[in-house]
């Protein structure tokens, strides 16, 4: 291929071996990228950008000293992709996926890593963005945060302490907000559960999770009462886990 076609690329990764992977089989079996530096932290990253201007970069979430968002802060207009590999859990996953975002889980899957590369290079796709890379990053660690909600042709922004609870109907989910309103969202209770179970919310039952801001109190250690003043059953199932939650809150 002709050098002048090819996309210059750097590896941000402080794990020595994951970094040595993806520098070999860059360099074997994606041909039309080309590695033109690598960097193992936040500073170091920061810097190579500025200096090597890469078009794409390979970039882990967590590095030797911090999160990689930081990265974006020297970059308010980024003009480089990125694709994720990272090692996060289910709630990183599940997130990602809310916000659209390209990346590869470790241990990496080769097809995988081939197939988000080439996505890029026939599309030339944005598979970066500044506002959406915000948004996620609240999402993950401020409590105050706020997720779009797709709502028949429109996505809606809520703020999450706003959620008083979900409940399932059918393959749509119910939001149910502090201020009474309401919004039929196009996705299934399952799905937001494992974006909000880490975020303050509780499942009594299948049908339904509940932001544990608004529970008044807890019956019998089987009927939770909302501040709305609903009373919602726990299942026999799910009643190990509201003990382990009483005990986590008392």
């Amino acid at each position: 291929m002709n050098e002048a076609l090819k996309i210059n690329t750097i590896i941000v990764e402080d794990d020595v071996r994951s970094q040595e992977y993806l520098l070999d089989f860059i360099n074997t079996d994606l041909p039309n990228i080309e590695v033109i530096g690598c960097a193992e932290s936040i500073k170091d990253a920061v810097s190579l950008i500025q200096r090597k201007d890469p078009e794409l970069i390979y970039m882990d979430i967590e590095l030797k000293d911090g999160y990689c968002f930081r990265i974006f802060e020297h970059f308010p207009k980024p003009n480089f992709e990125v694709i994720f590999v990272t090692a996060f859990d289910n709630l990183i996953q599940k997130a990602m996926d809310h916000y659209a975002f390209s990346y590869i889980i470790k241990p990496i899957d080769p097809q995988k890593l081939i197939d988000a590369t080439h996505r890029y290079l026939k599309l030339k796709e944005r598979l970066f963005n500044q506002h959406k890379l915000e948004s996620f990053s609240n999402f993950l660690f401020n409590k105050d945060s706020r997720f779009l909600v797709q709502v028949g042709n429109e996505h809606i922004s809520i703020a999450i302490k706003e959620i008083v609870k979900c409940e399932a109907q059918g393959n749509y989910t119910l939001f149910f907000l502090e201020d009474g309103k309401t919004h039929l969202a196009s996705k299934s209770l399952k799905y937001y559960e494992s974006l909000l179970t880490e975020k303050g919310f509780f499942k009594p039952h299948r049908s339904v999770i509940i932001n544990i801001d608004f529970i008044k109190s807890i019956y019998k250690k089987e009927t939770i009462i909302l501040t709305t003043k609903e009373k919602i059953h726990v299942s026999v199932r799910n009643k190990p886990s509201l003990t382990r939650l009483i005990n986590a809150l008392s």
